[in-house]
């Protein structure tokens, strides 16, 4: 199982999302369309010595992840450098007001889906 979302008892968020192997593969509506508030973003890049890798973050339900095709634009896009852990707090939170969904992928450009190539982690804390 790739990825899982969970809820948490914390003051501050109610749902641990947890993707373990996060790829260019979209995961898609990650709260069934409901609206989000994220306020932790999580990329464990820790692995990978060679190459930076870019969560996709999107207020859509179904994004297409790069490619020559009318890609969907990201509405936030974090690095995360090789060889490193790297974590986004942002205190009152990025609203996604119509669905979330999320990627990870080699590159920054709009039009990248190339998959990470090592294993990625990604967690979000949101409600």
């Amino acid at each position: 199982m790739a990825v899982s979302v969970s809820s948490q008892t914390t003051p501050f968020v109610d749902k641990l999302i947890v993707d373990t192997d996060a790829n260019a593969t979209g995961e898609d509506s990650i709260f069934s369309g409901a609206a989000a508030n994220v306020y932790i973003v999580d990329i464990d890049n820790s692995n990978n010595s060679t190459a930076e890798v870019y969560a996709k973050l999107f207020n859509n339900a179904n994004p297409t992840v790069g490619g020559n095709s009318s890609p969907t634009e990201p509405d936030v896009i974090i690095p995360a450098p090789k060889s490193t852990r790297q974590t986004v707090t942002v205190g009152d939170g990025i609203n996604f007001s119509s669905d979330f969904s999320f990627a990870c992928t080699a590159g920054a450009e709009t039009a990248s889906n190339n998959n990470p190539s090592i294993t990625v982690t990604v967690r979000i804390m949101a409600e």
